[in-house]
């Protein structure tokens, strides 16, 4: 007779992939895990990148509870795990409402149904395993050799792949090692490391560091700084807290952005990864992007200490400005990405990511915050002296005049890369030639252009003054700077001839009243010369960026989406898309916007006729000194505001405050 034996199941052991992923569920489930009677259905949302492994979520939820029985006295199942992506919710009521315990999990909680959000208790989103768990998880499945700096790494990486090369049958040393080289095969076959792509610390290119060169304003003052703090921190003495992790860069074309991320390193000694979202987006479709995106990430942390810069940034846009359809998905995934690049579990210590734009307002904001591009720096027009300076720069050896009044008053609004040009040029006319470089050989090689007429020059000096005036006297803004321009380019449009530049008062809300100020702002240009010459001129309109048409916009902002108007209800169509549609089908719309752009022209004329001595004050100074600070402005009106002169507003250059500190915006033209 044959005895047979009662052979007991037992359990598989644990993986280290499931260990990780049990340490970061106990963390979001340790209320229910410490009330073993306690009845609840939870609701998870899984990590990015783990979506995948809805099977390892679900043994690794029931061996948190293996301590609970399969099922009751009745045959209900005690704990109920169901993944919302692959079942119809509906299908599974019964077992969700019978068993005692349910967790539901899914990719995403905003895509379920609102109806099936009501079934649970309690929703998690579940955030992705750090590098104490990776740790923790080794110590608990016996796996040694695990260091701080392995378990960052693994925390960094796709989890399928460190679920595919971490197991029991292999040490810690050979995982990671395997690991790492996948990672230099596929980067080198995606051409992420490329020769190009990486440049090892040395001087700029033009042989110098932040400390000699010319133009960059407060972008070189912060970069020395980080320069000190990055050397403090590889010394030791600060922590990696300490130091600022990016910036963004903005400021018009040519104005030396990407050359001042080369110059920034070589003044840090580390090397620089370039990069951009074009670059990236070479690679193929969504999924290639993002691969390549995370791989110029690992390449940077991999070679920390180092800049990563990121070209044209504003290519990635705002996810609360498009309403594009399809591509509004696409652009929130790719801006949901950058952010974890950005901003991983493990942190970036060493990488300092820098990114440059020419328009810093359609950025997201949660790219700015504080830990991922926490600072915006302008990089300003080149005033005199650093025109002079950039053109001594760009010479290379070739000894310029000790006059150069006409170059200085000439170039008045060229960028670093409009004077290597024209030093370019010079150096090539003197070269052939074989003679000594004289200031005529700079000005024929300025862009051809003429000298404004008298008259022409005081329309533009008043036109400016105005806004300076308003600006100061019934705006809540902050005057800054008042600039005009001499000459004008001949055969283009005039472009912006001068320009007021102010801070923006920082507030939670607007009211009408203010939201007015601002229109007088801007039509305080054309009051102006309403007020002395009796009639205004072309140069409050005629394009997008002009006086009258942001004026225009924002009347039809209070008229139909800040609730000012005939109507208190919202019009979205105007509030989210171009304003001039809902202008030109409905006329009462237009005379509404009309009537308020010309009582705040009245209005202005009537402030600026008060303080028409002022005016002409101003508009005379312009006319001698080019530029006028608002101090200058100040001292001029103060006997009228009866406020003495505030000693407190600084002399700076136009321009060189950051977006950190001020909202600094440009009227006029």
């Amino acid at each position: 007779m044959t005895t047979k034996r009662h052979i007991t199941p037992t359990r598989p052991r644990r993986t280290f992939s499931t260990a990780v992923i049990m340490c970061s569920l106990r963390r979001a489930l340790r209320p229910f895990l410490r009330q073993p009677d306690a009845r609840f259905k939870a609701l998870l949302q899984i990590p990015d990148g783990l979506n995948a492994e809805s099977n390892l979520f679900q043994m690794a939820i029931m061996e948190l509870m293996e301590s609970e029985a399969l099922y009751d006295e009745y045959g209900n199942e005690r704990l109920y795990i169901a993944c919302l992506d692959d079942i119809p919710i509906l299908n599974s009521l019964r077992k969700v409402f019978a068993a005692k315990r349910t967790v539901l999990h899914c990719r995403n909680l905003d895509e379920l149904d609102s109806g099936v959000r009501l079934i649970a208790d309690v929703e998690i989103i579940l955030e992705p395993p750090r590098p104490a768990h990776f740790l923790a998880a080794a110590r608990d499945v016996g796996l040694k050799g695990m260091t701080k700096e392995d378990a960052e790494y693994l925390a960094g990486i796709e989890f399928s792949k460190v679920r595919m090369a971490v197991n029991e049958n292999r040490t810690m040393r050979s995982a990671i090692g395997r690991l790492r080289r996948a990672d230099a095969a596929q980067m080198a076959r995606d051409n992420v490391l490329s020769p190009e792509n990486v440049l090892l610390p040395q001087p700029g290119k033009e042989g110098k560091t932040l400390h000699e060169v010319n133009g960059y304003g407060e972008a070189a003052e912060w970069g020395i700084r980080l320069a000190e703090d990055l050397a403090a921190w590889r010394a030791g003495k600060i922590e990696w807290i300490d130091v600022d992790r990016g910036a963004v860069l903005y400021g018009r074309p040519g104005t030396g952005k990407t050359t001042y991320g080369r110059i920034l390193a070589a003044t840090c000694g580390v090397p620089i990864i370039e990069t951009s979202s074009a670059r990236w987006q070479a690679k193929g479709h969504l999924g290639d992007m993002l691969k390549a995106m995370r791989a110029a990430f690992e390449q940077a942390r991999k070679t920390a200490p180092c800049v990563l810069f990121i070209d044209e940034f504003d290519a990635f846009g705002d996810r609360s400005s498009d309403t594009a359809g399809d591509n509004l998905d696409y652009k929130r995934q790719v801006i949901n990405g950058l952010l974890e690049c950005l901003d991983p579990p493990g942190g970036r210590s060493g990488v300092v990511v820098v990114a440059a734009t020419n328009f810093p307002d359609v950025i997201d904001p949660a790219l700015l915050r504080p830990g991922r591009l926490e600072r915006l720096i302008g990089i300003p027009l080149p005033d005199a002296a650093a025109r002079v300076a950039i053109l001594r720069q760009h010479l290379r050896g070739v000894d310029a005049p000790n006059d150069l009044r006409q170059f200085e008053e000439m170039s008045v609004g060229y960028t670093g890369a409009d004077i290597e040009l024209v030093a370019r040029d010079a150096r090539r006319r003197v070269r052939k030639e074989e003679r000594r470089l004289e200031e005529n050989d700079l000005l024929a090689a300025l862009q051809p252009s003429r000298t404004l007429s008298d008259l022409e020059l005081r329309r533009v000096a008043i036109h400016e003054a105005g806004h300076a005036i308003v600006t100061l006297v019934a705006s809540p803004d902050e005057l800054l700077w008042v600039v005009i321009k001499r000459r004008v380019p001949l055969g283009h449009a005039p472009g912006t001839l001068g320009h007021v530049e102010y801070r923006r008062r920082q507030s939670v809300w607007e009211t009408e009243e203010s939201l007015m100020a601002r229109i007088g702002l801007h039509m305080a240009g054309i009051a102006a010369e309403r007020v002395v010459f009796g009639h205004h001129s072309t140069s409050g309109g005629g394009a997008r960026d002009s006086d009258l048409c942001i004026a225009t916009d924002l009347a039809t902002g209070i008229e139909r989406y800040y609730g000012f108007g005939r109507n208190l209800g919202l019009d979205m169509e105007s509030a989210l898309g171009a304003l001039e549609g809902p202008r030109a089908r409905d006329p009462r719309l237009w005379n509404a916007v009309d009537s308020r752009l010309k009582t705040s022209l009245d209005t202005t004329e009537a402030v600026l006729r008060d303080y028409r001595t002022e005016l002409d004050q101003l508009a005379d100074l312009l006319v001698e000194k080019g530029q006028v600070s608002a101090l200058e402005v100040r001292k001029l009106v103060s006997a009228r505001l009866g406020d003495p002169v505030s000693t407190s507003t600084r002399n700076e250059t136009p321009g060189q405050r950051s977006l950190s500190e001020q909202t600094m915006l440009e009227i006029g033209r």
